[in-house]
């Protein structure tokens, strides 16, 4: 094999394994997302403002994307949501059209540390935390933080499709973790090329990759910062991190719902079973036909479970 081809192969399996994938905009859906708010986080060299996307009016659902997307990644569900609720969609630092600094700070407690001070600024109380992904590990640790301050901004958690143990790193990811090696892969290839291979790895079923996901998705590796952010980020991955994290699990008593897809092959099931039984008070639904991102693949049923949990605790239900 050429190292050509060795590049194209590891740059698209890996976008794909970290895929949370940013994806197209339905025409009807594109005035509702325009509306953009950016807001100063952070403190001195960690300062950066935020891309922010809301709608609706009541108690606040907080949306955490995955790693590579965006707030785009809701647009089937946010419009609905925000029938009930006022619903932020943040886009992370360094992601969509957020701040993407050439700095080192793209862990998922820098990002959980932004969020935590995006929420406090906006003086946000009984708030519905729901991340995707890479955002869910941020959830995780922004809901933990919550316990060592003595904050209790954090209502309940969705956690769909969450990182939150280590798992193994393959060969490719291995390798974008070279330096020089890794910035190549990401670069040599056009975007939109790795894009339309990943997505098949991240959904379940090809023919729901449209154009729009792909040029979507693809758009944030044609910015340097983009490319910087997306590599920092992998390189931010520590196992031994991410397991001691892990053992904190059981102090997180919060009302958590899981939502996991039946043939996940970025975050596998047997994941979601193990955080379910580690978090006191969560329980797991399981979404059929679909890869890795229901709340795109499965809208329908992602929705109805995320409000069905939402009401339960309104009513004094609990999870």
């Amino acid at each position: 094999m050429s190292l050509r081809c060795l590049i194209f192969a590891i740059a698209a399996a890996a976008a794909a394994l970290l895929a949370s994938c940013a994806p197209g905009i339905a025409p009807d859906m594109l005035d509702a997302m325009r509306t953009i708010k950016f807001q100063p986080v952070g403190k001195g060299d960690d300062a950066v403002k935020l891309a922010v996307h809301e709608q609706g009016k009541g108690k606040p659902i907080v949306l955490l994307h995955g790693l590579g997307a965006s707030s785009y990644t809701w647009h089937k569900i946010m419009p609905a949501l925000a029938k009930t609720n006022r619903v932020i969609a943040i886009d992370l630092k360094g992601f969509g059209q957020s701040d993407k600094p050439l700095d080192n700070h793209y862990s998922i407690f820098d990002q959980a540390r932004l969020v935590e001070d995006y929420i406090d600024r906006l003086n946000l109380h009984n708030v519905t935390l729901i991340g995707h992904s890479f955002g869910g590990g941020v959830a995780l640790a922004v809901a933990l933080n919550q316990i060592e301050t003595g904050r209790k901004d954090i209502e309940r958690l969705v956690l769909i499709d969450s990182v939150a143990y280590a798992q193994p790193l393959p060969f490719f990811f291995r390798v974008l973790r070279t330096p020089v090696l890794g910035e190549i892969g990401m670069s040599l290839i056009p975007p939109e090329v790795q894009m339309e291979r990943a997505l098949a790895m991240a959904y379940h079923e090809d023919g729901k990759v449209t154009p729009e996901t792909v040029a979507n998705y693809a758009s944030a590796l044609h910015s340097e910062g983009g490319r910087h952010a997306l590599l920092n980020t992998i390189n931010s991955l520590d196992p031994d991190q991410a397991e001691a994290f892990s053992k904190r699990y059981p102090t997180l008593k919060l009302p958590a719902l899981l939502l996991w897809c039946e043939h996940d092959k970025i975050v596998p099931l047997r994941f979601g079973k193990r955080l379910a039984g580690d978090l006191p008070d969560s329980r797991i639904e399981v979404i059929e036909e679909c890869g890795h991102i229901p709340h795109e693949e499965q809208p329908e049923q992602t929705l109805r479970a995320i409000r069905q949990f939402i009401a339960a605790g309104a009513n004094g239900h609990g999870s």
